[in-house]
């Protein structure tokens, strides 16, 4: 039972990773996001910590595929940072 309480955080904040990828601050879901935002600029940093966390302590089938994806969103947010704070 705890197992799929952890693979339920991990799909949520991988959910929630995603759609901060790609939010319009102009359409109707975008204030939500802005609030994140607005808490900390590293939040998708955070959560996508507390989802590779939570999902190695889930579901054993489902461990590497939340990782892999956790990290491949983690890594583009680290690029689009690196771009903003360094430019190009």
């Amino acid at each position: 039972m705890r197992q799929n309480i952890f693979s339920a955080i991990s799909i949520s904040s991988l959910l929630l990773i995603f759609f901060m990828f790609g939010y319009d601050s102009a359409k109707w879901y975008g204030g939500f996001f802005t609030l994140l935002y607005h808490i900390n600029m590293f939040m998708p940093f955070i959560l996508g910590g507390l989802g590779i966390v939570s999902a190695l302590l889930g579901i054993k089938g489902y461990r590497l595929v939340l990782v892999v994806l956790h990290l491949f969103l983690q890594l583009l947010f680290f690029c689009i940072y690196l771009k903003v704070f360094y430019g190009s």
